[in-house]
C-alpha cells in the first residue's frame, strides 16, 4: 500500500471526531466574549462587505496552486475557530466545505427575518466536504460568492427580528448575527487556506 495513504489514515484517525467541537476553553471564549463582541462591532452591510472580500482573497488564493495540488489534503496546525476534525483539509475541501455552509447561510438568513422557525437542530458533521470533489470547484465557489449578497439581500425582512435559531457552538442566533458568523467563517478558512498552500 502507499505510504501517503497510510500516512493519510493514520492522520484521519488521530483526529478529534466530526463535530466534536473546541476545546472547552476556546469554546466559552467564543461564545461568551468573542462572538458578542464582534457582533456587536460588525454591521449587516459589514458583514456581507467582509464575506465578499474573503472570497475575493480565497480564490485569489486558491488559483496559485496547480488543479492536482488543489486536492492534496495537509494537516495545518491548530487554528482559532477551527475544530481539530476540518484541520486535515485540501483547498478543495475547504472550498467544498465554504458552498456547503454559505448555501445553507442563504436559505437560514431569509427565513429567520420572514419569522419562520426553523425545525432541524443544526450539526456541524452535516456540512463536512467529505465527498469527491469536482476539479471546477474554484469557479463553482466563486459564482456562488458572487451572488451571495445579492440574493440574500432579495429574500431578506427583518434582519433584527426576534427569531432565533441555534447554532451548537455560539447559541441561538437571529438573522444578522447569522450573517456575521458567515463572514467570520470565511476569514477562519481563508487562513486555513493559506496554511495549507504554505506547507504544499
Amino acid at each position: 500500500m502507499n505510504k501517503s495513504i497510510i500516512d493519510s489514515q493514520e492522520l484521519i484517525e488521530g483526529l478529534g471526531k466530526a463535530g466534536g467541537g473546541l476545546s472547552r476553553g476556546r469554546a466559552f471564549f467564543l461564545k461568551y466574549l468573542g462572538f458578542p463582541v464582534l457582533n456587536s462591532l460588525i454591521t449587516w452591510d459589514k458583514a456581507l462587505k467582509i464575506f465578499e472580500k474573503e472570497g475575493e482573497l480565497i480564490v485569489q488564493l486558491a488559483n496559485t496552486v496547480s488543479k492536482n495540488k488543489q486536492q492534496e489534503r495537509i494537516l495545518v496546525p491548530k487554528l482559532f475557530g477551527l475544530e481539530d476534525n476540518s484541520r486535515y483539509y485540501s483547498i478543495a475541501m475547504v472550498l467544498r466545505h465554504l458552498l456547503i455552509v454559505g448555501n445553507a447561510l442563504q436559505d437560514r438568513i431569509p427565513s429567520l427575518s420572514q419569522g419562520k422557525k426553523l425545525e432541524k437542530a443544526i450539526k456541524i458533521e452535516e456540512y463536512k466536504p467529505y465527498e469527491i470533489i469536482d476539479e471546477n470547484i474554484i469557479q463553482e465557489y466563486e459564482i456562488f460568492f458572487k451572488g451571495f449578497k445579492e440574493i440574500l439581500e432579495s429574500k431578506v425582512d427583518n434582519i433584527y427580528l426576534e427569531n432565533s435559531h441555534e447554532h451548537p457552538w455560539f447559541g441561538n442566533l437571529k438573522a444578522k448575527e447569522w450573517a456575521v458568523m458567515g463572514a467570520i467563517h470565511q476569514m477562519v478558512h481563508r487562513r486555513q487556506i493559506e496554511a495549507i498552500i504554505k506547507d504544499l
